[in-house]
């Protein structure tokens, strides 16, 4: 992850360091254009970016604008609209489009004080802030499901999961820039909003998600990608000329020798018998075979109409489990050959295997009495493997120091194989050797107009006493009219190979 590229004369202007910071507004309205803020009404931007512990990177920002003339009252533009905050340098120099926004709920808020003090607020907020409202939005309640998709292939856009979940919010093909990550996931069903769907697999692929300027949505970035990394270079180097406050803070808290994770895990067995009719009475007849009487005045369940099949499997050691979603199931005519009896005959008059994925729905149905000795049902189901577990500790940091365990849960985790091992093993073994790792964490301020940083991004940072290295976590762009432009970052430290 690197800087964003900025025009070469705008970026001499900020290496020179001899020119005030410039700030463009524009804000849309429902007239279809954009209104343009006079750069000397803005008292004051600020901005900030912060990598989430879920898993995804989000932006915000917030604008105060004189107003004593009234002539931002924005009567046609409210909560939702786009905000574009664009940086530049001096005169004559072009502008960099930095951050895509949009106003918070809270709309265009009008300030009044004392005299004709009169003042116009407003929050900022980035896409993350739409995606995690798509649960307001749908009916969760009836959860997508996806199947045998692989993580994120923008040349297969039906079968990637990140374009599968965020075609929810309505965004396009085009809309993504995103790696190929080709880890096949058996089942996935969506039960929470699409950011903290799409922040849980960021997480389990070690993947940069965030809503920036090239496109609405980024999925990159992975150590799980098949393109190469090529942009893992420093971006810039922090040194005494260029920093006017520096603080180290220990992290132990982050500091653990031992990691356990445990998920559900999807797994796809090979077609084999998913449903089998059990309910009783059941008899016995002289070879000790199980038969169902379907015979005056009895009337069973699943001849009365929408019975349920649930579809189970039963393992190797005998216990049954439940079968989360099945497909190449048996069709009428397969079905009804698999069906055993005596006297009758028997049919479905009703056989539904395609409104759900974990059931059937049927009529069982005689022209006369007879015994039932078997209706099945066969198809290639997925089963949840409850409670697979991972657990790995580095043996002689836990004899120093104890065991320090971090215990996850989480989903999207899998048992498609990653350099020979399983990728929730592989997850496990990157997890802790980053988790025994001392590290530090650095707050860096300057007056350079570093606006084209961005979390993720590589940075070193120099002094008399100190050659760091780390990764940027947070940030903030403070601008004040007739004031020094400050950003400030937070930098986490990265292992010793990376100084």
């Amino acid at each position: 992850m690197k800087f964003y590229d900025i025009d070469n004369a705008l970026a001499e202007a900020i290496n020179a360091a001899d020119k005030p910071v410039r700030v463009k507004i524009e804000i849309d309205s429902e007239k279809g254009f954009f209104h343009n803020v006079f750069e000397q009404d803005i008292v004051e931007a600020n901005f900030f970016g912060l990598k989430e512990i879920a898993g995804g990177t989000t932006a915000r920002g917030e604008l105060l604008l004189d107003n004593p003339q009234g002539i931002y009252s924005f009567s046609d533009v409210g909560a939702g609209f786009q905000v574009k905050v664009s940086f530049s340098m001096g005169d004559g120099l072009p502008y960099f489009q930095r951050f895509n926004f949009f106003i918070d709920d809270k709309g265009v808020q009008d300030i009044r004080g004392a005299g004709r003090k009169r003042f116009v607020y407003i929050g900022l907020r980035d896409l993350s802030a739409k995606l995690r409202k798509t649960d307001e939005a749908r009916d969760w309640t009836s959860p997508a499901v996806f199947t045998y998709s692989v993580v994120c292939d923008k040349t297969l856009p039906e079968k990637s999961l990140v374009h599968g979940i965020a075609q929810r919010a309505g965004l396009a093909v085009s809309d993504i820039d995103c790696s190929t990550i080709p880890v096949t996931l058996p089942y996935v069903r969506l039960r929470r909003n699409i950011w903290a769907e799409l922040s849980s697999l960021a997480t389990a692929y070690r993947c940069h998600l965030e809503c920036p300027i090239e496109k609405p949505l980024v999925f990159a970035h992975s150590v799980y990608q098949t393109e190469q990394l090529t942009d893992n270079e420093y971006s810039y180097t922090f040194t005494g000329e260029n920093v006017f406050y520096l603080r180290k803070i220990a992290r132990a808290e982050l500091y653990r020798n031992s990691v356990r994770l445990k998920v559900n895990m999807p797994v796809s067995l090979v077609k084999q018998e998913i449903w089998r009719y059990d309910d009783p009475p059941v008899f016995y007849d002289e070879y000790l075979q199980a038969h169902y009487p379907f015979k005056y005045p009895l009337v069973r369940e699943i001849e009365a109409g929408n019975y349920d099949a649930r579809y189970r499997v039963v393992d190797v050691g005998g216990k049954e489990r439940n079968v989360v979603f099945a497909d190449e199931i048996d069709t009428k005519e397969e079905a009804e050959n698999r069906l055993c009896f005596d006297g009758g005959a028997f049919s479905y008059s009703l056989y539904d295997v395609t409104t759900n994925y974990d059931k059937a729905i049927l009529t069982l149905q005689k022209e006369a009495d007879g015994d039932l000795y078997n209706a099945s049902i066969h198809g290639r189901p997925i089963v949840l493997d409850l409670n697979r577990s991972c657990f790995m500790t580095d043996s002689e940091a836990a004899a120093n120091y104890g065991t320090v365990a971090l215990n996850v849960t989480g989903s999207y985790f899998s048992e498609f194989e990653v350099d020979g091992k399983p990728h929730y093993e592989d997850w496990v073994i990157r997890e802790l050797a980053e988790r025994l790792q001392n590290r530090q964490e650095f707050t860096v301020k300057t007056h350079r107009a570093l606006f084209h940083a961005r979390v993720g991004a590589r940075v070193k940072i120099q002094t008399k006493n100190d050659d760091l290295a780390g990764t940027i976590n947070a940030f903030s762009f403070r601008y004040k009219k007739d004031k020094a432009f400050i950003a400030s970052f937070r930098i986490m430290e990265t292992g010793g190979n990376d100084k």
